[in-house]
C-alpha cells in the first residue's frame, strides 16, 4: 500500500470512528478529562512495556483481534506481531514520544503521537520518525488497544542495513 492510500486509509478510518461516535452520550466536562488521563497512563504503560519487549503486558494491553500497521503498510495480527516480538525479531532500543494527545467518546478513545523509534529488526536498525494513532476502546472496564497505525513522517526514515545491535 502505497503512502497515500495509508494515509486516506488511517483518515477515513478515523474520520468513520469520529462520526460514528459524534451521536454517542456525552460526558461532563471532568469525566472527560479524567478518562483522558486513563488512556494517556495506559497508553504510555503500554508503550514502555513494547520497549521492554515484555509479550506478557502486551497481551494484556490488546484486544484479542488488535492490528499493528507498519509505516511501511504491513498489517500484523496480535498473535503474529506479538510472536516477533518474543522471538527477538524486533528488539526496541528507543521509543521517545512527542505531540502526544487524546480524544475519548465514551468507552472509545484516540490516542496521535509523535514517535522516534530505533529498532532491531532481524539484524537491521532502523531509525524512524513516524506518526502513529492507536484506537482504544474500554472493555470490561480496562482500556485496551485495538488498532496501531504508523505513518512515516516526511524525511523521517533512516535505515542503517550494515549496523546492529
Amino acid at each position: 500500500m502505497s503512502y497515500n492510500r495509508l494515509s486516506l486509509f488511517a483518515l477515513g478510518f478515523v474520520a468513520t470512528l469520529t462520526i460514528g461516535m459524534a451521536a454517542g452520550p456525552t460526558r461532563a466536562a471532568g469525566s472527560k478529562s479524567e478518562t483522558d488521563q486513563e488512556v494517556l497512563e495506559i497508553n504510555a504503560e503500554c508503550n514502555d512495556a513494547e520497549l521492554r519487549g515484555d509479550v506478557a503486558a502486551m497481551d494484556k494491553c490488546e484486544t484479542e483481534d488488535f492490528t499493528h500497521t507498519h509505516a511501511n503498510g504491513q498489517v500484523e495480527q496480535k498473535a503474529g506481531y506479538l510472536k516477533g516480538v518474543g522471538s527477538g525479531a524486533h528488539t526496541f532500543l528507543a521509543l521517545d514520544l512527542s505531540d502526544v494527545h487524546v480524544r475519548s467518546y465514551g468507552d472509545t478513545a484516540i490516542v496521535d503521537e509523535h514517535m522516534h523509534l530505533r529498532a532491531n529488526n532481524g539484524g537491521r536498525i532502523a531509525d524512524v520518525q513516524n506518526l502513529v494513532m492507536t484506537v482504544w476502546t474500554r472493555q470490561n472496564g480496562k482500556w485496551r488497544e485495538a488498532a496501531w497505525i504508523a505513518v512515516p513522517l516526511p524525511g523521517g526514515t533512516r535505515a542503517a542495513a550494515s549496523e546492529t545491535k
